[in-house]
């Protein structure tokens, strides 16, 4: 079927659709760089929506509020981060290997945003608004249910036993390794303390056998 077959009323859709994706990603990226310049909580929609070359409106048309460009950005890291969990997970590696892969996979992702005030910016969503973390994540895969089901099938192969259940342990991994990722310059051997705290996580899981 050739371009003049389409229908003409389908064709303006999918471009009306392309082109309210493209406002969408410059706004995002433009609000970003806004963040990085002069920080989170100086940062203005008024400004950004001038720089973006928008409309004041149309900035709220696609993102509510400031949190909601950081939600975006959390969205897009959980969809990358669950991705690379499932392939690690592939290869049925044990708990030292499985939560390794996710230390590194963490600092890569949170490398990305290449920017240590950001960095705690985002980190500081998962605290300030976690009733609000659901709905923008409902359609990409989220890096602790992932976490979960994949911590479920290592204790299920008899990787390790505990008393605590697969939920309340995956909270406690993803916790420990977010307070080191705000509190640990990457220049500062982030990786090597995500290194350690796994190992000291999966020796005290091991002591429960």
């Amino acid at each position: 079927m050739g371009p003049s077959s389409v229908d003409p009323k389908t064709r303006v859709q999918k471009s009306r659709s392309r082109q309210r994706a493209d406002t969408k990603e410059r706004i995002f990226e433009t609000a970003l760089r806004e963040f990085r310049d002069v920080g989170f909580a100086s940062a203005q929609i008024d400004r950004i929506a001038t720089k973006a070359g928008i409309a004041r409106g149309t900035f709220y048309f696609h993102f509510p509020t400031k949190d909601h460009v950081m939600l975006e950005l959390a969205r897009r890291i959980n969809r990358r981060g669950a991705r690379r969990l499932a392939l690690i997970a592939e290869g049925e590696p044990d708990l030292l290997e499985y939560l390794t892969g996710l230390v590194d996979l963490l600092i890569d992702e949170f490398g990305r945003v290449s920017d240590a005030g950001l960095n705690s910016e985002l980190l500081a969503l998962y605290v300030r608004r976690p009733s609000d973390l659901g709905e923008p994540l409902k359609d990409a895969p989220v890096i602790n249910d992932e976490l979960i089901g994949h911590l479920q099938s290592i204790r299920d192969r008899g990787g390790f036993r505990s008393t605590m259940s697969t939920e309340q342990l995956g909270v406690l991994v993803v916790a420990s390794l977010f307070g080191i990722l705000a509190r640990v310059p990457r220049d500062s051997g982030v990786r090597e303390a995500g290194h350690s705290l796994v190992e000291l996580l999966v020796k005290g899981l091991q002591a429960e056998d």
